[in-house]
């Protein structure tokens, strides 16, 4: 099971068909085990990889696998566990996604 980050709501359609595969949501996630989503959307989106186990039998529980990203920086290159996000228009870095979102909000807000 994959968790995909991208722009809240925004729907992601294919190249080929023009059809939706699937859309983002208000959080600008999304959860699938579609093999083919996951293949799809691999190299174009930042995810984490997660292991849901069954506790009940309608619940499931979701552990966070985290993912291994490599970051190729100029002086070397560099393997993290993890990922950071930074802001476009200024120097915030922080490492989830949310609270770059809120920084976004809050920081530079849409006129």
């Amino acid at each position: 099971m994959y968790k995909f980050f991208g722009e809240p709501l925004k729907i992601i359609t294919s190249k080929i068909s023009n059809q939706p595969i699937f859309r983002f949501d208000t959080k600008g996630e999304f959860i699938t085990d579609d093999p083919e989503v996951i293949k799809r959307a691999l190299g174009f989106f930042d995810y984490i990889e997660m292991k849901a186990e069954a506790v009940g039998e309608k619940v499931k529980k979701t552990f966070k696998n985290p993912t291994l990203t490599i970051t190729i920086g100029k002086e070397n290159n560099a393997i993290e566990n993890g990922k950071m996000f930074k802001c476009k228009k200024c120097v915030f870095e922080t490492d989830k996604q949310s609270e770059l979102m809120r920084h976004y909000k809050d920081a530079h807000p849409k006129n």
